[in-house]
């Protein structure tokens, strides 16, 4: 009798075991010891996956934000065709809210507002200078988010650029 019970105890904990191991490595697949790891909205800038973002990616990537929200193809983004792109945890490009991008108060995003985000954001990544943001440069970014958030914006970082004036 006692063997009996000692078999069912450890093929107890066998199960309990089996029933916890894929807990645990879905949350040591998102976490780093205790903190979690936050991939910078940059990442999504590297548009052929080479680890590394040029400023003709960046702009490919406003320029397709622009194509995607504009879902009836009248060549402006409404207010809910925006909110139909917006990410779900709100990050990077697509997290600005819609007031924020229109520039001129008229209601709908034109590709000119679109076109007239921030280039600071990719110059701050680009902490080299050479034009490119490396795979270092990205994780560097990451580990600030980890370390302090998201930068606060200043007044004068381009956000409210002139969406008529050219970028770069």
């Amino acid at each position: 009798m006692r063997f009996v019970s000692s078999v069912f105890a450890q093929s107890g904990r066998i199960v309990g075991l089996a029933l916890l191991l894929p807990v645990l490595a879905a949350c040591s697949s998102e976490r780093a010891g205790d903190v979690t790891i936050i991939k910078h909205p940059a990442y999504d800038w590297d548009l052929n996956d080479n680890g590394a973002v040029t400023k003709e990616e960046y702009k490919a990537y406003r320029e397709g934000i622009f194509t995607s929200a504009d879902e009836d193809r009248n060549g402006v983004v409404d207010e809910d065709e925006w909110d139909d792109i917006r990410d779900e945890n709100e990050t990077g490009i697509r997290r600005a809210a819609f007031i924020a991008l229109d520039f001129d108060g008229n209601g709908v995003l034109t590709f000119g507002e679109i076109m007239a985000l921030p280039e600071s954001d990719f110059l701050a990544l680009d902490t080299n200078g050479d034009t490119v943001i490396s795979s270092a440069e990205l994780n560097d970014a990451s580990k600030r988010r980890v370390r302090g958030g998201l930068r606060r914006r200043e007044a004068d970082d381009g956000f409210r650029r002139d969406p008529d004036a050219g970028t770069y």
